[in-house]
């Protein structure tokens, strides 16, 4: 090897030394920054008034019970979703309704909201006998019209129905007497998740 290359080599070897001593002196300027979050479900709270659907006594066919449930949303999120569970038990008083379900002679009238008294007739959004509507699994109000839009949250509806003992015109003795105890269970859901 030539002094010249030598020589580059050693000075270039030198220069990489010094810029090592050199490099572990400088001082930086540094910064950090950190973020939280927090994630809170919201809450579905539906509230029912009245608790007690219907207390009528002495009742024969072709009568009718109009009455109103208010609804209230004491929730977060909106209802989007809101399905009716109905369960019933007849007491047979006269032990003589042979197989005949009391819950087939009663219907279930949905009335518009912009119902207020008088005749029924021109408010039926739908209809459902007791019997029908104890074996549908989850009758759905919302799209059938009778909580249009569901229920916003921190708001109320009022859900107004018809209570129909039919009078078939035929012979219906075998439920003098008879009593039918009714639960209504309104199942809420929330609508679908939203872009955040």
């Amino acid at each position: 090897m030539g002094i010249k290359k030598t020589l580059g080599l050693g000075i270039a070897s030198a220069a990489l030394g010094l810029s090592l001593i050199g490099g572990g002196t400088f001082a930086y300027f540094s910064d950090t920054a950190q973020s939280t979050a927090t994630f809170a479900a919201g809450t579905l709270d539906l509230n029912t008034s009245p608790s007690e659907i219907v207390n009528l006594s002495n009742l024969k066919p072709g009568d009718i019970a109009v009455r109103n449930f208010t609804l209230q949303n004491s929730g977060t999120l909106d209802i989007k979703e809101l399905k009716l569970a109905s369960a019933y038990t007849v007491t047979d008083a006269g032990l003589n309704n042979a197989g005949q379900d009391l819950g087939d002679h009663f219907k279930v009238k949905l009335l518009k909201d912009t119902y207020v008294s008088g005749d029924i007739t021109n408010f039926v959004i739908g209809e459902i006998s007791l019997k029908d509507l104890k074996n549908t699994a989850n009758y759905d109000l919302i799209s059938t019209g009778a909580l249009p839009g569901g229920i916003a949250a921190g708001q109320s509806k009022v859900f107004k129905v018809a209570f129909v003992f039919v009078d078939n015109g035929q012979d219906q003795n075998v439920f003098q007497g008879d009593k039918l105890d009714l639960t209504w269970t309104f199942n809420a859901k929330q609508g679908l998740g939203e872009l955040k």
